[in-house]
């Protein structure tokens, strides 16, 4: 266990579960309930006790490490704030992307408050979230480009995986905001004058605003594939139709002149041949023209042009 005085709180980070009988006896704190959290939540969850004035808490678990390969792969951690004390049970900072836990305790001894403390350590795990958020945003440039210039099924498959990945970022930033609100709600508006609160706070509204921002660029990228997919999909439809409509002279013509009958006076035409032909040729005319005055043929005869989407 280590123990940081701090100006106007301590802050207890355990780093086993026995020592939170030690801290209970010290501090003369009633931490039953917490010590449930820690026993059965492996996730994020919030607990709050208000019905003494003077001495409200505010406990639970948060996930503050996620790997986006693995569904089980996080770090999660405890916490526990009461009065001027902050208590954290597994917060590991050296597995995020920060410099030293030196700058982490330099920081925390300007909180004014437990619960500034306790935006401190937020704030040091929405910096990490926000460096995989900059990393994410390279990756969502270069699929904005590919779908113009490589446009695939791969590239589909990509904005779905950049989808499902914002969407795990997002799941991981919201329990920020809850706690926010949670903190509000625990111990009363006096909490806003922080500054270490403002600017956390602050943030945790910039990373989901970054989130929310993605999140309407990849819509807008699955909405335009979509729209790319379905006019490709009825050109090849069109196209289909009307190659089948120009060769319907020539197997129905085929069809009939391919029966085998006795009697079928065309057989002894002198110019049968050329008359066939001529016929196959002058129906698939007919029927092209017929389609054209309709405007059906559209641009089916037109080659597709480098980098375009629809021509």
């Amino acid at each position: 266990m280590k123990k940081y005085h701090m100006s106007n709180w301590v802050w207890y980070a355990l780093e086993k579960m026995e020592e939170i009988d030690q801290i209970e006896a010290e501090l003369n704190l009633q931490m039953e309930d917490w010590g449930k959290i820690i026993n059965e939540k492996k996730g994020n969850y919030l607990e709050m006790d208000t019905s003494i004035i003077g001495k409200e808490s505010l406990s639970g678990s948060l996930i503050y490490n996620r790997k986006i390969e693995e569904r089980g792969d996080y770090e999660l951690f405890y916490f526990f704030i009461c009065g001027n004390t902050l208590i954290t049970l597994d917060y590991h900072d050296n597995s995020l992307h920060l410099k030293d836990r030196t700058t982490i305790i330099r920081a925390a001894k300007n909180a004014e408050s437990s619960v500034d403390g306790f935006m401190v350590i937020l704030g040091n795990i929405m910096t990490d979230i926000l460096y995989h958020i900059d990393a994410y945003e390279e990756k969502l440039d270069e699929l904005i480009w590919d779908v113009k210039e490589k446009n695939s099924t791969n590239t589909l498959d990509k904005i779905y995986q950049s989808r499902h990945e914002i969407l795990i970022w997002k799941n991981v930033m919201m329990p920020f905001l809850e706690l926010k609100f949670a903190i509000e709600e625990a111990f009363g508006d006096a909490v806003n004058n922080g500054r270490d609160y403002k600017r956390v706070s602050k943030r945790i509204q910039r990373g989901l605003t970054l989130v929310d921002e993605y999140e309407k660029e990849l819509n807008n990228l699955v909405h335009f594939e979509e729209v790319v997919s379905q006019h490709r999909g009825n050109e090849i439809m069109k196209t289909l139709t009307v190659f089948t409509a120009l060769c319907t002279p020539i197997m129905a013509l085929g069809a009939l002149w391919g029966m085998n009958f006795k009697y079928m006076p065309e057989l002894d035409w002198k110019y049968g041949y050329t008359i066939s032909l001529a016929l196959i040729v002058l129906t698939t005319v007919i029927i092209y023209a017929y389609l054209k005055t309709r405007g059906w043929m559209g641009d089916l005869l037109r080659a597709k042009k480098k980098n375009s989407f629809f021509q």
